[in-house]
């Protein structure tokens, strides 16, 4: 099976304590490991331990708020 990648970026004029993450997430047999809820920004309701978005570094509570390269 071929790697799908998901990778975000934050936007670049944060408010004051927030780190801007890049991130790309090779997803894996499972999936990508996170689910997410919202709609700008989207919130990081879960990830799965040992996942492909935990493996990436992402956490609960992350924002994703742009998207750059996206397949299912």
């Amino acid at each position: 099976m071929e790697s799908e990648r998901l990778s975000y970026i934050t936007e670049p004029d944060l408010p004051t304590g927030l780190e801007q993450k890049n991130v790309i997430i090779q997803r894996d047999r499972f999936g990508y490991g996170l689910t997410v809820s919202g709609d700008n920004p989207v919130y990081v309701l879960s990830v799965r331990e040992g996942g492909a978005a935990h493996k990436a570094g992402i956490n609960v509570n992350d924002q994703i708020i742009k998207v750059r390269y996206f397949i299912l």
